[in-house]
């Protein structure tokens, strides 16, 4: 009876494993807010929930080693900052748990964002824990499948 289900089961397990994309993934994403003079975004997770109270770097196109600005996230998710300059910005969210956002602001000569600048980042998934994920599906299944082969031996002897 087990016999037919296995090969069905793993079937069916390495199909969701394929054609799962980042519905299963719990990442991180961000979306840019329009509000001059200051550079405002919305962190958040997959979920849909707020990165709230995250930790915020800001750093500068002069000096990538050391932050222009740090600061926390409010409950929605929300930061804001005044660039001084022009040039490309970094900006590093930290979610806790592993959760990290990166993305970076192009700013112009007069403070502005440049027009090229995606106003909502892609999901940021941890390909990582997707695979852990798959393995652990995988393995699991083999392991069911060798206990019931064990004990279906055990019931003929």
């Amino acid at each position: 009876m087990f016999s037919k289900f296995i090969p069905a089961a793993l079937f069916v397990a390495a199909g969701i494993i394929i054609f799962s994309g980042t519905s299963w993934a719990h990442g991180v994403s961000y979306e840019m807010i329009e509000n001059s003079p200051s550079i405002t975004f919305r962190s958040g997770f997959s979920s849909g929930d707020p990165i709230a109270y995250g930790e915020v770097l800001i750093y500068s196109p002069e000096n990538s080693e050391v932050e222009y600005q740090n600061g926390r996230t409010d409950k929605n998710g929300v930061f804001s900052f005044l660039p001084d300059g022009p040039g490309v910005w970094k900006v590093e969210v930290y979610g806790g748990l592993g959760h990290k956002l990166m993305f970076e602001i192009p700013i112009d000569e007069k403070g502005k964002e440049k027009p090229e600048l995606e106003k909502k980042g892609l999901l940021q998934s941890s390909q990582t824990m997707r695979a852990a994920l798959g393995i652990s599906i995988l393995f699991n299944i083999a392991l069911a499948a060798l206990y019931f082969s064990a004990r279906k031996k055990k019931r003929i002897l």
